[in-house]
């Protein structure tokens, strides 16, 4: 999918990061780490790290001085052809570091949209990423007319670099998140068919921070074979399977994007429309790297949720990677969430017989018991000469007990309330609830 990139012609990248007053040590250090990942998964290597600790941001170079000496200097002797800045950079500083250390500069957001853009598989995430991208340019036009170039077919966007010139782009920008937005429309009114037709089952999704484990996860709770790879977002495009072929009412299950920490504005509005299967979820599974910055993975997904307006949802978490932990980090950890679900879905897989691994059971099973707490029991009877409506009465709720009477078909049901309510106003008085 490398197409969908703007910039791909780098291979050996040295990340930098400005340290301001309201930063710690560690939360640079965590921050630059996940950088390095990210670059990772661009297929990029990592020749070092360098820290500013600074006051304030130089307004045209955002480092200062002495540390653009540095920067350069190390840029020459390690070879690099890339400069990844973990902070957000402004047009002009961009196109000013290009020029004075003579390499590709990329700040943290178009790290992050470069690896939507190479695994993007979809066309909904193609559509997305395009979108974000453009709408990304837009703001930025001064010194990128060379990307500019090639996302229109090899127009001459670089001869003049006059007001109007930048206008021409800015028009044919527009124009272009005008065309996509269109198409995302279309693809949205698709999503919202398919989930009416669904609307009669459960449904559960799988958040968490990029990487945490959530395909592994699906794939053994339902069989599945979702990609899974050791890369920050390697699953971009969401993926919904049944739970149990036999359960009723039937459970969906859905993977998701990953969340990410400072996950840029243009990425989320751009997959809004993906995320919403989120808003639309029963039951969230929230599935945390349990090696790996525990809390500040669960303080991102909260205020993804946030965004989403989807606080209100009930959560269980499970902590996946145990494998990685001491039995005394894996005790503390079980005492401060004893609602949790503690696995190693990878170890799980691999000592794999013919038999289900214990863990899946045992979600499966909170799953199962989340709802069955949920659900009201009642008691119909169903004239014989609607006995066509069988048929909704199975897809719609469970049936318990059924017992054919002279008078009518006697029946005890459960189902989730709002289940209940579709099948009282769709049977109407076809149906008569017993005490």
């Amino acid at each position: 999918m490398e197409e969908n990139r703007l910039f791909n012609n780098w291979k050996r990248a040295l990340l930098v990061s400005l340290q301001l007053p309201h930063r710690s040590n560690s939360e640079v250090q965590n921050s630059l780490e996940e950088l390095s990942s990210l670059a990772y998964s661009l297929g990029g290597e990592v020749s070092g790290q360098i820290i500013q600790v600074c006051t304030q941001i130089h307004p045209a170079n955002f480092f200062g001085k002495g540390k653009l000496a540095e920067i350069k200097s190390k840029i020459q002797s390690e070879n690099v052809d890339a400069l990844l800045v973990d902070n957000q950079l402004g047009p002009k500083q961009v196109q000013n570091l290009e020029k004075l250390l003579g390499c590709e500069v990329l700040d943290r957001t178009q790290v992050i949209l470069e690896i939507f853009a190479k695994n993007a598989r979809t066309h909904e995430a193609k559509l997305q990423i395009e979108l974000a991208q453009s709408e990304y340019l837009l703001t930025r036009l001064v010194g990128l007319w060379k990307h500019l170039d090639r996302e229109r077919g090899g127009i001459s966007a670089s001869r003049g670099t006059g007001e109007k010139q930048i206008e021409k782009d800015r028009q044919f920008l527009r124009h272009r998140i005008t065309r996509l937005r269109s198409q995302l429309k279309k693809v949205e009114i698709e999503r919202k068919t398919q989930t009416k037709r669904r609307s009669n089952c459960l449904c559960v999704s799988l958040i968490g921070y990029t990487n945490a484990g959530k395909s592994t996860i699906m794939n053994a709770l339902t069989n599945s074979g979702l990609l899974v790879e050791d890369r920050l977002f390697a699953t971009l495009d969401s993926t919904t399977r049944l739970l149990e072929e036999d359960s009723r009412p039937k459970v969906l299950l859905s993977d998701t994007v990953g969340f990410i920490s400072n996950l840029p504005h243009e990425v989320v509005a751009a997959f809004r429309s993906t995320l919403s299967i989120v808003q639309e979820a029963d039951l969230l599974l929230h599935i945390i790297d349990a090696s790996d910055n525990i809390d500040e993975h669960i303080r991102t997904a909260a205020e993804v949720l946030q965004d989403l307006e989807s606080t209100c949802i009930p959560i269980i978490k499970i902590f996946n990677k145990t494998d990685r932990l001491s039995p005394t980090r894996l005790l503390m950890l079980e005492k401060m969430y004893p609602e949790a679900i503690f696995v190693s879905a990878t170890q799980s897989e691999q000592n794999i017989t013919d038999d289900t691994p214990a863990f899946v059971d045992k979600i499966r099973k909170q799953i199962l018991v989340f709802f069955e707490e949920r659900m009201k029991t009642v008691k119909i009877r169903l004239d014989y000469q609607h006995c066509q409506q069988l048929a909704n009465i199975y897809q719609w709720s469970r049936v318990d007990e059924i017992d054919y009477q002279e008078q009518g078909i006697m029946m005890t049901l459960t189902a989730i309330p709002r289940n209940l309510d579709r099948l009282r106003h769709h049977l109407g008085s076809d149906i008569k609830e017993m005490n």
